[in-house]
């Protein structure tokens, strides 16, 4: 009765600080909206290595200069200064960098939330840092077995490290938050309902999402093969009708339906506001411009933070993106719903950070 007791505890008070933390965006949103405009978080390139050979993947083979760690801490003293409440590292892999867990060590004594994207070979290698320096991880899945997985992606052995690295994880810290990624193609649709059954298995939540193939002037010219994985349009629409069915009796699915129903309806249209929330930066610092990635707003290791997101680029990029709906990752889609205040979007998200 007493480790019952104890393990209901720890889990209302990691719904209290879940509750915190949807509070803390919700605030974040009013403040940016009506006070000082300013974005509010990080999406941070850290690196563009890595050993596998995802064909959804807009940066494979791409080269950019990374920077030390000094400059990387620097950055972030100056992002919480200027209000900036949550990071998430990705790449590439972010765990081939061997001074990550240290900058993470870094943002979340300074209060940052922090969140890392994987696709999971290392996470059994790293699973006590991972557990004890993130508030959510989210690893890369596309394929509920070994093979498929690891044959889509390039590397033998991925699936089996990321199911064992999530246990792990799960192990040592219970109360933090795992979400399973999964991107929706031609190559894969056909398993929605078995990539549920595994989150639900593994005790994780599951994000679906289209296949982000950018604007021409975001995407390097040797990823035109990105476009053809993209399910053809009356496909994705009943894909996405059958994930908005399967939501009603699967609660391990987090998209809102809001985000669902865009491409349940064929009608994949919001305004964008994620230059209004985010600043994406690159290994080299760069501030990417996603109307004109060869045009970057500013550099945060070459400039002071403040005067970026002050910047005559910065503000001219948060006026023309809300005309632009070329990116269909939940992340652009979803944070832009919920700057505009879509209730349902609101209310389901709510639902996810106490889930």
């Amino acid at each position: 009765m007493f480790f019952t007791m104890q393990r209901k505890s720890q889990k209302y008070s990691g719904q209290l600080r879940r509750l915190s933390l949807f509070l803390g965006a919700f605030k974040s949103v009013f403040y940016s909206r009506f006070k000082n405009g300013y974005p509010f978080f990080v999406s941070h390139l850290i690196t563009v290595r890595c050993f596998a050979k995802c064909p959804t993947c807009l940066w494979r083979g791409e080269a950019n200069e990374e920077r030390d760690t000094g400059k990387i801490i620097e950055f972030y003293r100056q992002a919480k200064q200027e209000g900036f409440v949550s990071t998430t590292f990705w790449g590439g892999e972010p765990l081939l960098r061997g001074d990550l867990f240290e900058i993470l060590g870094v943002c979340r004594n300074m209060g940052i939330v922090c969140g890392l994207i994987t696709n999971g070979y290392l996470l059994p290698k790293y699973a006590e840092q991972v557990a004890a320096n993130l508030d959510f991880l989210i690893v890369s899945i596309d394929f509920p077995s070994a093979e498929e997985h690891d044959r889509y992606r390039g590397v033998t052995g991925l699936f089996n490290n990321s199911l064992e690295g999530i246990q792990s994880v799960k192990k040592l810290n219970p109360e933090l938050k795992i979400f399973l990624n999964s991107v929706i193609s031609s190559m894969n649709y056909t398993h929605v309902i078995t990539l549920i059954q595994l989150a639900e298995n593994l005790g994780t939540t599951i994000t679906f999402e289209s296949v982000n193939t950018g604007k021409p002037q975001f995407r390097r010219d040797e990823n035109e093969d990105v476009i053809g994985l993209r399910l053809a349009k009356e496909m994705e629409q009943k894909v996405f009708q059958q994930i908005c069915a399967l939501k009603k009796r699967h609660k391990c699915i987090n998209n809102s339906n809001s985000y669902l129903n865009l491409f349940a309806t064929g009608n994949v249209k919001y305004r964008c506001h994620a230059p209004k929330i985010s600043i994406r930066v690159e290994p080299d610092g760069n501030v990417t411009n996603c109307r004109d990635r060869k045009n970057p707003i500013g550099n945060v290791y070459k400039e002071q933070l403040h005067d970026i997101l002050t910047s005559k680029k910065m503000k001219m990029l948060q006026r023309s993106a809300e005309s632009c709906c070329s990116c269909v990752d939940s992340g652009v889609v979803e944070s832009s719903l919920f700057w505009d205040l879509n209730f349902k979007t609101m209310i389901d998200m709510f639902r996810l950070f106490l889930r």
